[in-house]
């Protein structure tokens, strides 16, 4: 049986998935789940004017994290609005498994590569029934809505929407890989 552990505010989801323990320690939540285990989050929006967010640029950064983040219900109604200010996730390996991400939507992302999902370092993402919107790639890499990077890495699309995104590059509006 997977460990739930259920989130309805911002604060909440940052403290149960912002893990990263390198350069940004100092913005690690105070009750990470496991590996393996489940973050179910309530419909609603998530931003980071309503609560702590993991830096300046993305709000939130797993590092080494694997398991599930999904919305309760199916529709991608639990909404992670980067404001036009700041990437939605950043997620850098996955350890030994895959973190899936679930029916949400990613909107107004915006961060150098990756408005929305940041992916890298060897991490396997599976993105299913979410909704990239709005999502904006500011640098010369790409990938408004998803970028890739590092041949390692790996990321699977099932029944996603990409909405209106752009990459100021001409790379990938919607998912750019990087080498880089």
């Amino acid at each position: 049986r997977t460990t739930e552990f259920s989130v309805d505010n911002m604060n909440g989801l940052f403290n149960t998935l912002s893990n990263n323990a390198g350069e940004y320690a100092d913005n690690t939540g105070n009750s990470i789940m496991p590996n393996g285990a489940t973050a179910v989050l309530a419909v609603g929006v998530y931003k980071c004017s309503d609560g702590t967010c993991s830096r300046y640029d993305t709000m939130l950064w797993t590092e080494g994290l694997h398991g599930e983040v999904k919305c309760e219900e199916e529709d991608a109604s639990c909404i992670l609005n980067g404001e036009q200010t700041r990437g939605g996730m950043s997620v850098s390996g996955t350890g030994a498994g895959t973190l899936l991400l679930r029916a949400l939507t990613l909107e107004e992302g915006e961060d150098l590569h990756g408005g929305g999902v940041n992916i890298r370092n060897g991490a396997i993402v599976t993105i299913e029934l979410c909704v990239f919107s709005n999502c904006r790639a500011t640098g010369r890499y790409g990938g408004g809505a998803i970028w890739v990077q590092n041949s390692g890495t790996t990321v699977n699309t099932y029944g996603t929407s990409f909405n209106d995104n752009t990459a100021a590059s001409g790379n990938g509006a919607d998912i750019y890989r990087s080498s880089y």
